[in-house]
């Protein structure tokens, strides 16, 4: 059996054509991937920002402040403390802390029996100081008396003495009297002498040491005299008045408490002027001194400021913190009230004018701060 030679066939043409749309499309999807994948990857390549996104300030020219932040508290600036100048017992409580004061009005009442009594001790000793005095001049009237007395005697009796040695030594040249009657009446006379000169030194013995003693007292008198005077004058003073218009911030909270010689008693408080005390951090110390420029803010959302300068800082350094006074110019602003937290800047430095650009619109670095300018749609760093 003779077998048939195979034969070659044309393929359809529409499966040709089949062939030849899906090899195209298979193309066309690759390079439309390929294009995808190349423009994704670009767009994540290049950056771009929105304008929405970005913070934004513009430049300007004005004045500068570089300054340090502070919290500070509203006090009254002349606060009148009330101390005991003697030790006393308080009796009875007039005022209470808050309360509105006049000029003269009672805070409160002390019982000073005490300092009374000390008072009349410094009169009786002062009289006891005359009486010691006085009867120490009349003892030395009474001695110089006596004295008086014993050398007129004396005088009349070296006188005698005097006259009987005159006769005998005379009567002696004459052999009317002997040796031993003339030496008598001479060695009588010598002694007498001797007697007199002993009394006139023994009254001026007794005047020196009377009137030392005398002195003596006068200078203890003189101090008691001293003493009482300045017991009275603290006397006077331990007033329990308010010597201003304000108001009371403190007062002795105990009736029938003792009270020593310098304990306060009251204070008050003119609230007609204040001062803000303020704290800042002890890295700061070195660039804080009197005289300095402040300003003084209330809170954030209020633009009110006073202004001041820096009236005291204190050398003492507590927990990390320096703390200093601001005499305000505007002490009476309506806006001041006792204890009222404010903060404060303390002026560093000050430019009349300079260019101007908003906190956190820009970022510092090392050496210099970088703003980045914006020019159409482009933002370009600059030092």
């Amino acid at each position: 059996m003779e077998t048939a030679a195979p034969m070659d066939r044309p393929l359809d043409e529409r499966v040709t054509r089949a062939r030849l749309m899906r090899r195209i499309t298979i193309g066309a999807a690759c390079v439309l991937g390929i294009l995808a994948a190349f423009a994704a990857l670009s767009s994540l390549l290049s950056p771009s920002l929105t304008y929405a996104a970005l913070r934004t300030a513009r430049v300007d020219s004005g004045p500068l402040e570089a300054s340090i932040s502070a919290s500070g508290t509203v006090v009254p600036e002349v606060e009148k403390v009330l101390a005991s100048p003697i030790d006393a017992r308080v009796i009875r409580i007039l005022e209470h802390p808050g309360a509105v004061l006049a000029k003269g009005d009672a805070i409160l009442q002390l019982d000073m029996s005490e300092s009374v009594l000390a008072l009349q001790k410094f009169d009786q000793g002062l009289a006891l100081k005359e009486n010691q005095a006085e009867r120490t001049r009349l003892d030395l009237e009474a001695t110089l008396a006596s004295l008086d007395s014993q050398l007129r005697i004396k005088k009349l009796l070296l006188e005698t003495y005097r006259s009987s040695s005159a006769r005998n030594r005379k009567l002696f040249s004459e052999g009317l009297v002997s040796d031993e009657l003339l030496k008598q009446s001479e060695l009588d006379e010598a002694r007498t002498g001797l007697e007199l000169a002993q009394l006139e030194q023994s009254k001026s013995i007794a005047s020196r040491s009377t009137a030392t003693q005398i002195a003596g007292l006068s200078l203890e008198r003189d101090t008691l005299r001293r003493e009482r005077v300045e017991q009275k004058r603290q006397l006077d003073l331990a007033t329990t008045q308010s010597d201003r218009a304000g108001v009371l911030t403190y007062v002795v909270s105990e009736e029938g408490a003792q009270v020593h010689k310098g304990d306060i008693l009251a204070r008050v408080a003119d609230l007609t002027a204040f001062r803000v005390d303020a704290t800042v951090p002890d890295v700061n110390a070195s660039r804080i001194r009197i005289g300095q420029a402040a300003s003084v803010k209330f809170d954030i959302s209020d633009e009110t400021r006073l202004e001041g300068v820096v009236s005291r800082v204190v050398p003492a350094i507590q927990n990390g913190l320096v703390t200093l006074s601001i005499s305000l110019t505007e002490k009476n602003h309506p806006r001041l009230r006792s204890n009222l937290r404010v903060d404060v800047d303390l002026i560093t430095d000050r430019r009349p004018r300079t260019l101007r650009l908003a906190k956190g619109s820009f970022g510092g670095s090392q050496g210099g701060v970088d703003v980045f300018v914006i020019t159409g749609e482009s933002a370009v760093k600059r030092r």
